[in-house]
């Protein structure tokens, strides 16, 4: 394997006759296996190397926690800025911490993660789930959040010593006023309205003192309090011409998508979700999967957004058996995370004149929506354009449209001056 990897013949000698060589070639020709770019397995080399090296000291049952392969990391990254390979130490500590983990792993020699066991009043908080799951809460998503919220509550009362048929409403007050610098008022309200669906399911259950939840205020929300953030768009047009202008493989899928979101105006997870079977290149048709609602909807397939899917699915795309559209550019090659799609959009935003907010992939579908709008298109197309259930969603878009305000002002109420 490592005759492969490496030709000088120092660097060569020193693979081969380093500590567990063995182990070393078979772990690197498995990761060759799975597609791994080769400048990849390169570093992975070296990073074995070092660890393989640091094992020696050890006996050869020792096994390592995260916090001694961290402390690895840092000691490598160091030495890579002193000698002058490296400007800072943060990227090359973190690469070679994932490295590290996996090459361990992959030897039988990684600390297991400590079992957090049960946790206080989980029984309770599956019960009450169950109870909501499939009912005011249908979605998987929603329980997953309600569960968040509810946990992080009754670890706050853990930390302070409460238990949970000792609380009061001035327990409730203090932990939302430790929250709210942290979050804001949508945040705020969503908590409350879990918490109150929980004290009410807990004073049915006597789990609870009575009368917690309608302690519970909700601040107020006023409607459509907030503009949609995101790019403008000749902000995406820099974008699109960037991305189209690479022949890089990373290029052409983030091309891809940024069409999608930015001309579609697709959510993140209707992106993501997207398979090749929802392409008809014969009927010139795109198949959307929305994430609201889970109904599908055909539409048809953009010249532009069609020609940057084929180019990516013919010369960016790994060879892979998911049916998945997008997948990560490095192996093992996956579908994208949410995360990952962020990034996606954000790396491709000038920091300077977008807004802090708006930066991710919602940014460009409220950036869809505000052109739209400035074409002179109804709110009906918008919102069907958009996938919009409700007028309501849509409307929210008329406080963009500054020049047709302007126009009502000065043309509908001149009169009264």
């Amino acid at each position: 394997m490592f005759e492969t990897l490496f030709t000088y013949p120092a660097v060569l000698r020193r693979h081969r006759e380093g500590p567990l060589a063995a182990e070393r070639a078979a772990y690197l020709a498995e990761v060759t296996a799975q597609a791994m770019a080769r400048g990849t397995v390169l570093h992975r080399a070296s990073y074995c190397l070092r660890v393989a090296v640091e094992l020696g000291r050890w006996p050869a049952c020792r096994r390592f926690d995260k916090e001694e392969i961290r402390a690895l990391a840092s000691a490598w990254a160091k030495g890579r800025v002193a000698i002058g390979r490296a400007s800072a130490s943060r990227w090359p500590e973190e690469q070679f911490r994932f490295a590290a983990t996996d090459f361990l792993r992959w030897l039988g020699r990684l600390h297991p993660a400590p079992d957090p066991g049960a946790r206080r009043y989980d029984d309770k908080l599956d019960d009450f789930i169950a109870a909501q799951h499939p009912g005011p809460w249908p979605s998987e998503v929603t329980c997953r959040a309600g569960r968040w919220q509810i946990r992080r509550f009754l670890d706050d009362l853990e930390q302070r010593g409460i238990e949970l048929d000792e609380v009061a409403p001035s327990d409730v007050d203090m932990y939302f006023r430790h929250m709210a610098h942290r979050w804001g008022r949508v945040s705020l309200r969503t908590s409350a309205k879990t918490l109150r669906a929980w004290f009410a399911y807990g004073q049915a259950r006597g789990w609870t003192r009575p009368g917690l939840a309608d302690a519970i205020l909700l601040p107020r929300i006023y409607r459509h309090e907030g503009l949609p953030l995101g790019p403008t768009w000749e902000e995406i047009g820099c974008m699109l011409a960037d991305t189209a202008a690479a022949p890089d493989p990373g290029s052409l899928r983030d091309h891809a998508i940024l069409l999608l979101l930015s001309v579609y105006g697709l959510r993140s997870a209707e992106v993501r979700r997207m398979r090749l079977d929802d392409i008809d290149w014969r009927g010139e048709r795109l198949r959307v999967v929305r994430s609201k609602g889970g109904r599908e909807e055909s539409l048809p397939l953009d010249p532009s957004t069609g020609n940057a899917l084929v180019r990516y699915l013919r010369e960016g795309r790994p060879k892979s058996d998911s049916r998945i559209v997008f997948l990560t550019v490095r192996a093992p090659h996956r579908p994208l995370s949410t995360g990952g799609l962020y990034d996606v959009v954000a790396r491709h935003l000038s920091k300077e004149s977008s807004p802090q907010k708006g930066r991710g992939p919602h940014g460009l579908r409220h950036a869809c929506a505000r052109h739209l709008v400035t074409c002179g298109h109804s709110f009906k197309e918008i919102g069907d354009h958009l996938g919009h259930r409700s007028p309501e969603a849509t409307r929210l878009y008329a406080k963009v449209d500054l020049a047709s305000l302007r126009r009502v002002a000065f043309e509908g109420l001149g009169g009264l001056a």
